[in-house]
């Protein structure tokens, strides 16, 4: 009789823990799939920015670059894409395992994955001194995953599949989300239209304008020469009816000694006196009794603008243009960025052609355009594993 009782209580207790295990591990399931596909967009996108021929989705200047560098150094930059998208592959294709040895497998494999993200974390934080979002979106969804597998991981080596409609084969409905979890990411970075405008540059277009980004130094010879022809044909495109929006930066070259201060007088002219300050500056002396001459002649508060041009805060103004050109791969002086065109330098000899023609192409042509037959691929993959993932003998309902 004690025996018998006392086989019992196994039995209770073994129930309870099944219980509890069915309560769990459909909900630490689907979080671990998600966290899984996750993985995969970021790595995908990352496999798009390190085998592509120019980053997509990590832009110039930010941490990603950094990262890349000290990665490439190491020529890790070779793996760590195709490891990913292998890595975060087979885990999803484990959880989607109809045997629990082989989810449990994939719970284990995450968990192992999940050290890897946070030693590479920690690398990035303490060592390497730079984040690349790709990567933390990879490592976060990395640990995410993980913690969703540890109910999985424990779980018992049971003869029944868990009770989903889909752990009972490999036919599952989540094939097509991880088709879409890589095959959008690569489809968006692989078919980004080729442009050889910079990134930070084209971050200070204006929507629906003309845009032209000059680099410019007040005291280089060239630019001062080019100044009117540029000028002069901006004028004649907005006559024309175009929307021309112009962003100047300057960027005094520390040979030019009086190149600095004339920068201080433009940047502390107002926005709406700002062109004429630029053209006295550029067809005028340099001096500082000259600069503030112009500020008399623009009818300017004399007193605000000496005090700007002693401000540390414009100087800053200065430094920050200076890195904004070193960021963009400046190549020289002047370069002039219009639309989807890049003119470098001036020639006397044609004067102000170069940028009428350059005008001319960002108003009737427009920014390149993208290549969208990738998309219905993808878009045909998922179809077909959504089709192949439906159960056999399954009927639609009205």
């Amino acid at each position: 009789m004690g025996t018998a009782r006392g086989r019992r209580r196994p039995v209770a207790s073994t129930r309870g823990h099944t219980c509890y295990i069915r309560r769990v591990r459909p909900i630490a399931l689907i979080l671990h799939r998600a966290a899984a596909l996750s993985a995969l967009v970021f790595s995908a996108a990352t496999a798009v920015d390190y085998y592509g021929p120019s980053p997509r989705f990590c832009q110039s200047g930010a941490g990603c670059e950094v990262v890349h560098a000290w990665s490439a150094s190491f020529r890790l930059d070779l793996v760590l894409p195709a490891l990913g998208l292998l890595f975060y592959s087979l885990v999803f294709a484990f959880s989607i395992a109809p045997k629990p040895s082989l989810r449990q497998l994939g719970a284990r494999a995450a968990l192992l994955g999940a050290l890897g993200a946070v030693a590479f974390l920690t690398l990035q934080g303490a060592y390497i001194g730079a984040w690349c979002w790709l990567c933390v979106g990879v490592d976060t969804s990395a640990i995410v995953a993980a913690l969703a597998a540890i109910p999985l991981a424990k779980e018992p080596l049971m003869r029944e599949p868990l009770a989903t409609d889909d752990a009972r084969s490999w036919r599952s409905p989540w094939w097509p989300a991880w088709a879409l979890a890589i095959g959008f990411p690569l489809a968006w970075g692989l078919t980004a239209p080729p442009s050889p405008i910079p990134d930070g540059v084209r971050a200070r277009y204006v929507e629906g304008a003309v845009n032209v980004v000059l680099l410019s130094d007040p005291e280089c010879p060239f630019c001062r020469r080019m100044h009117p022809a540029l000028d002069e044909a901006i004028r004649e495109a907005r006559d024309a009816g175009v929307n021309v929006h112009v962003d100047r930066v300057l960027v005094p070259l520390p040979f030019h000694p009086a190149a600095r201060v004339a920068s201080h007088a433009i940047l502390c002219t107002p926005e709406s006196q700002r062109e004429a300050m630029t053209t006295l500056v550029y067809e005028g002396r340099l001096v500082r009794d000259a600069l503030i001459g112009y500020a008399r002649q623009l009818e300017l508060d004399e007193a605000a603008f000496v005090a700007c041009m002693d401000d540390p805060a414009t100087d800053s103004r200065i430094e920050e243009n200076l890195a904004y050109a070193a960021s963009v791969g400046m190549q020289g002086l002047p370069t002039t960025y219009i639309g989807e065109r890049t003119v470098l330098g001036f020639d006397a000899r044609r004067g102000a052609e170069p940028f009428r023609e350059a005008l001319a192409a960002a108003r009737d042509e427009g920014p390149p355009k993208r290549v969208w037959w990738p998309f219905a691929l993808v878009a045909l993959v998922v179809l077909a594993l959504a089709a192949l993932a439906r159960p056999r003998g399954a009927k639609s309902t009205s």
